[in-house]
């Protein structure tokens, strides 16, 4: 059976990346090293997708400038497919600064650019490509005017909805949370949404059921190296973070959420896709850089094959 059809809406940045020994303090200068990578959220989603062996869709804005050429250059050699996304003369692509320490830990500070011209006209026309019985994700890069307008689309173009609520924003409307299938906060968030702080699994239950209250049918939250919790009206459960050693994670939950919504597109059960997607962002975070760090539908079965090994043993 093939694949279903996916498409991602949301951010793309050109990243600049400076890797430090530690994260500095207020009023610190600190040394380190500098490299531009291709980032934003959505993009980065639809690379993770991608990379493990789809071509998904991708609705994005990028400046006409140097760094939209190369961001659209980077996603062409990702396998993304770029009929959707706008190039738009006169303005700028959007970027961040990150900086990652040796740790692993991470600051950034965006500049949208683009992104944050985003309109409801512009995703209905974006929605053209959305094909039937698609898997669409969605984060909250994009404004929220327009990702109302998108969800509102759900019962025009019958998709499934996996709503990825980071950076966390208010304006979302009561009907478009009714719309959200899936809903994928990480700690930090799902705190944001539900006023829940989420330290453990307990903690993770008791927001998942703050936010089913919102109205998504189903909530999935991850929890960095304890992994991820899963609840809607029938099931609840936990899966274990796989341990590796941590080299940045600035990508981590965006490597999470597209390889989650690629192992839906590939039709696995609910477990089976957190699973994949965990060891996903596992490998992610073993690799400095955002797309870059993507690891491959080969690298991923043969990682998770050493883990049925381990546990044999």
């Amino acid at each position: 059976m093939s694949p279903r059809p996916l498409m991602f809406f949301g951010t793309t940045n050109l990243d600049l990346c400076f890797n430090v020994e530690r994260l500095p303090t207020p009023g610190e200068s600190l040394m380190g090293s500098l490299k531009q990578n291709a980032g934003g959220k959505g993009a980065n989603q639809a690379v993770a997708a991608a990379r493990l062996g789809l071509r998904p869709s991708f609705y994005t804005r990028l400046g006409d400038d140097d760094a939209g050429r190369s961001l659209l250059q980077a996603l062409r050699e990702a396998g993304v497919r770029l009929d959707a996304i706008e190039v738009c003369p006169g303005e700028i692509s959007g970027s961040a600064l990150v900086l990652v320490g040796d740790d692993g830990s991470n600051m950034i500070v965006i500049d949208p650019g683009a992104n944050a011209n985003v309109t409801p006209s512009m995703v209905e026309k974006a929605a053209e490509f959305i094909e039937r019985d698609a898997i669409v994700v969605a984060e909250m890069g994009m404004p929220v005017p327009a990702l109302n307008h998108l969800f509102a689309l759900k019962s025009v173009k019958e998709f499934d909805l996996i709503f990825n609520p980071a950076p966390v924003r208010a304006g979302l409307s009561p009907a478009a949370w009714r719309s959200v299938d899936f809903v994928t906060p990480n700690q930090t968030e799902a705190f944001e949404l539900t006023g829940v702080e989420v330290h453990d699994f307990d903690g993770a239950a008791h927001a998942a059921g703050k936010l089913l209250d919102l109205g998504p049918k189903a909530a999935l939250i991850t929890l960095g190296a304890q992994g991820a919790y899963y609840a809607d009206a029938s099931a609840t459960f936990a899966l274990r973070a796989f341990p590796v050693k941590v080299v940045d994670t600035t990508a981590a939950g965006d490597a999470f959420n597209g390889a989650f919504a690629a192992s839906l597109a590939h039709r696995l059960p609910i477990r089976e896709a957190i699973k994949k997607a965990l060891a996903v962002a596992a490998l992610c975070v073993t690799r400095r850089g955002a797309q870059r760090s993507m690891p491959s539908s080969w690298a991923v079965d043969e990682f998770l094959n050493s883990q049925s090994i381990l546990e044999l043993e």
